[in-house]
């Protein structure tokens, strides 16, 4: 994946480092890139260098460690002062030469690198009718072999990086993304390969970076943890239209093939030193899944498929957190229905799912990290209530329905034992019966199992009309059990 990064490499040296370029001219450009790269121990130069009025034209440019042989090599490009104060790089023939097994290339066409002021800073743009980047990078063989390769295809791309005084911003805008992606690693069985085809793909985010922290040293011991608690935070956000595509995967351990396809799809990551979010939603999804061992594809489709998570980072009081799964109208092809239902004992309804949980804990999870790292004891995580505020499952005809809400007793975490919930849930069955009766007539049920099944509901339940079964299921301080006022721990 490096190698797409070279073709920024010249603007974004700038960009990073801080300098400021009060006056952006084609000369003083290049000279800092110069500079910057000399301070580096990198060399960015060129066989020819012609002035121009407002622009510098270059020839056979050479990127890479000083003293060195180049990893990107540039055959001509211009450094050209824009009307709006900007100053624009147009890059012509770019190749990548990669360390010993790794071969990479870029093809670009109307490709173009803008480089301008921005608040406290200097921001760029990326703007090219077509950017590919294709690489493969191999090491070890036999039982010990590891492959990576692909390639992206960017097409009408427009791209912008801001460093603000406080934040990076990062904006960017696709008609379409293509990749196509192999990993093998023998030693960890892994064999595969996917493929992807996007249209209308939208990025935008913002990392905030405190003073004094380097991006660059995140993953020395501590140094995640510390950035965090400074103040490092992100907010992103992806969206794409039409998408599709496949994934082969060739380990002997689980042989699988997939087909996707999908109407639109959206995504956000967030996370502060308060709480870490990721909110996932899928539309129009239709799938053809070929299990290992099966000569044929399974299909099933989805009007929607959404996953919200939310969870505290450090919140020694007591934060917030949420587990939200909803999968709307679940089809399953009749090819997977006749495999083991061919009589169609169960209604062929589609299937859904939803479910909401809500409620606090305390948590600290940079000092759990810290605590890792040192091997010293970790502080133990504490549930401080629980909001069951949604529970709909519906299959094969049945449905169930619930909604409670817990406190919790954490008096016995410190020796060793678990948190005891306090409060009600309460739940209703529709259909238990007649699910069971097609479970049975299919042979996923004997009659005895059956038997224990409907045993259980009775205890457990109250009948509230035909097939359908109520409960009331209290805990109680001290971890006595309550199920319709009867106790029964």
């Amino acid at each position: 994946m490096f190698t797409k990064s070279f073709l920024l490499v010249a603007p974004a040296a700038v960009l990073l480092s801080g300098t400021s370029v009060f006056a952006l001219t084609a000369e003083e450009v290049w000279a800092d890139l110069q500079g910057l790269a000399s301070e580096n121990d990198s060399a960015i130069s060129a066989a020819t260098e012609v002035k121009e009025d407002g622009a510098v034209v270059l020839n056979g440019v050479s990127i890479g460690p000083a003293g060195k042989p180049a990893f990107v090599t540039i055959a001509e490009m211009s450094i050209e002062e824009q009307d709006d104060g900007s100053v624009a790089f147009f890059p012509s023939d770019i190749k990548v030469v990669g360390a010993p097994g790794m071969t990479a290339s870029i093809e670009e066409q109307e490709l173009s690198v803008s480089v301008f002021e921005d608040e406290g800073g200097l921001g760029y743009a990326v703007f090219a009718d077509m950017l590919k980047v294709v690489f493969d990078s191999s090491e070890g063989s036999g039982d010990t072999a590891i492959r990576n390769a692909g390639s992206f295809v960017f097409e009408g791309l427009e791209a912008s990086y801001g460093r603000a005084t406080e934040a990076m911003t990062v904006d960017l805008t696709a008609d379409r993304l293509v990749y196509d992606l192999t990993q093998v690693n023998k030693a960890a069985m892994i064999d595969s390969t996917s493929v992807s085809d996007s249209a209308d793909l939208v990025i935008a985010g913002t990392l905030t970076v405190p003073e004094g922290v380097d991006l660059a040293a995140l993953d020395a011991p501590g140094a995640f943890e510390a950035a965090v608690a400074a103040g490092l935070a992100m907010d992103a956000t992806m969206t794409s239209g039409a998408s599709g595509g496949t994934m082969d995967e060739r380990s002997e351990m689980m042989p699988i093939k997939a087909e996707f396809q999908s109407t639109g799809s959206s995504m956000k990551l967030a996370f502060d030193q308060e709480r870490l979010v990721t909110d996932l939603e899928a539309t129009g999804i239709t799938l053809n899944v070929t299990p290992p061992g099966m000569p044929m594809a399974f299909p099933a489709s989805l009007d929607s498929l959404g996953m919200t998570y939310l969870m505290p980072i450090v919140a020694p009081e007591g934060g917030d957190y949420q587990l939200k799964l909803n999968l709307n109208n679940l089809v399953v092809g009749e090819e997977v229905w006749s495999m083991f239902d061919p009589g169609a004992a169960l209604p062929r309804e589609p299937a859904n799912l939803a479910l909401d949980l809500t409620g606090q804990a305390k948590f600290d999870m940079l000092a759990m990290i810290a605590a890792d790292t040192a091997g010293t004891a970790a502080p133990i995580p504490e549930p401080v209530s629980l909001d069951i505020k949604e529970l709909a499952v519906k299959v094969a005809g049945a449905t169930l329905a619930g909604t409670g809400a817990f406190t919790f007793d954490n008096s016995m975490l410190a020796a060793g034992g678990p948190p005891m919930p306090v409060g009600t849930a309460d739940l209703r069955l529709e259909g238990g019966n007649k699910l069971i009766d097609g479970l049975i007539a299919i042979g996923l049920l004997t009659s005895e199992d059956a038997m224990g099944a409907r045993m259980m509901m009775a205890m457990f339940g109250k009948p509230e009309g035909e097939d359908v079964l109520t409960s009331q299921i209290e805990a109680r301080q001290g971890g006595s059990i309550f199920v319709n006022g009867q106790q029964i721990q």
